[in-house]
């Protein structure tokens, strides 16, 4: 029985894409619980900081148009270039001795950010058919839960242990590495027949015949997104403030977020081809909306505040993967355009929550935190029940 070679496989496929998107997810969730310490190490305010990373996250408006360059160029050129951008502004931001050019290397990884993922979901969904898509998108988000594991873990003993420059330049270094790798990994010969597809296209933003749906399902990554990092993106500043933890003991805390968002991951790539996606996406909203407004009655003491923090993170994961799933199938041959639509929405949520999240904090507590994202947890599950369709597209591929 023919055999094709290593890289040609799905599974060094998705080896690569965890390894790869592990780095990116890890320099991503970096400023979570250490916020407060990159900013004085920086020399700017907290919520300065957090404005930073609004406008890394405002790059997200740049994904239609990487995407619209990998229908051209190929999806692994566009993941290999994104791996340099994101690995040499890591390096940069470690390096760099001023606010500006630590600012400038920000933008940078946040473009490699945009520039990856969903190109690799794209990538991935070539190789895939619809009713294993949730299966293999899963396993490759498990990336996000191993970057609390093993990234932020790390991030904060190298904090520790040298400065707030260390994880900087540690993850810089292996995301070049890593692109350089990127080369072993083929064209695929049905990546090259939607690219020929979705050349003919006449406009930019026309998502076709399912497009009522499509859209639906990009702006409910968006407010997710929004809802998540609207907690996260100040849960260190939280926890240190009201419990005074220490860089080690947040890092500590992000290992145990990352076993839970692994465990979630593990379940929603087991389950999720079975229960129906968009049932899925439906479970997963509902979950992390009541998990936000349990987080004010549990924040009495430091189990129970993680624990607050904890619930909607694992129904986020389900919500997130069930999605992505979605998404692939949505307009299958404009698959890189909305790959890409969905991470710009997706950004710009979490570009908004990273400006608001630090304010809704500092005036309002975590009962301000919790509204803020309640209300769009609300908002996202109106629309998965009355908008969106989920459809096996598998017979056209």
């Amino acid at each position: 029985m023919y055999k094709p070679p290593l890289n040609q496989r799905v599974v060094y496929l998705i080896i690569l894409g965890i390894s790869a998107k592990l780095l990116i997810d890890t320099t991503i969730q970096l400023f979570n619980p250490f916020l407060t310490i990159i900013a004085a190490g920086v020399g700017i305010s907290a919520v300065s900081l957090g404005g930073l990373v609004a406008l890394r996250s405002l790059m997200g408006l740049s994904a239609p148009f990487i995407g619209t360059i990998a229908d051209k160029i190929g999806y692994r050129k566009i993941m290999q270039l994104s791996l340099i951008l994101s690995g040499t502004g890591m390096l940069l931001a470690g390096l760099s001795q001023n606010v500006v050019l630590f600012s400038i290397a920000i933008i940078l990884t946040g473009i490699g950010h945009v520039g990856y993922t969903p190109n690799l979901h794209a990538y991935l969904s070539t190789k895939l058919p619809y009713k294993k898509r949730a299966r293999g998108i899963g396993i490759i988000e498990y990336s996000w839960a191993l970057a609390g594991i093993a990234g932020l873990f790390t991030a904060g003993f190298l904090i520790d242990l040298f400065s707030w420059r260390a994880p900087f330049i540690f993850f810089g270094i292996l995301l070049l590495i890593v692109s350089i790798i990127y080369l072993t990994l083929p064209v695929t010969h049905l990546e090259k027949k939607e690219t020929k597809l979705r050349s003919h296209k006449n406009s930019f933003f026309d998502l076709g015949r399912n497009s009522r749906s499509a859209w639906g399902t990009i702006i409910i990554q968006g407010l997710n997104l929004f809802a998540i990092m609207q907690v996260m993106i100040i849960h260190g500043g939280w926890l240190n403030i009201e419990y005074g933890l220490s860089p080690a003991y947040l890092g500590t805390i992000a290992l145990i977020f990352g076993g839970t968002d692994l465990l979630a991951s593990i379940y929603v790539s087991i389950a999720v081809d079975k229960i129906g996606k968009k049932k899925s996406v439906a479970i997963g909203v509902a979950g992390m909306t009541i998990g936000y407004i349990l987080m004010p009655f549990l924040n009495t003491g430091l189990y129970l505040a993680v624990l607050g923090l904890i619930i909607p993170r694992i129904f986020f994961e389900f919500a997130t993967v069930s999605n992505l799933a979605l998404l692939t199938e949505q307009v299958p041959e404009q698959r890189g355009k909305v790959m890409s639509l969905s991470t710009t929405f997706g950004l710009m949520g979490i570009t908004i929550a990273s400006a608001i999240g630090p304010v809704s904090y500092y005036s309002n507590g975590v009962p301000g935190l919790a509204l803020v994202s309640f209300g769009a947890g609300i908002i996202s599950f109106i629309l998965v029940i009355l908008i969106v369709k989920d459809k096996d597209y598998t017979v056209n591929n």
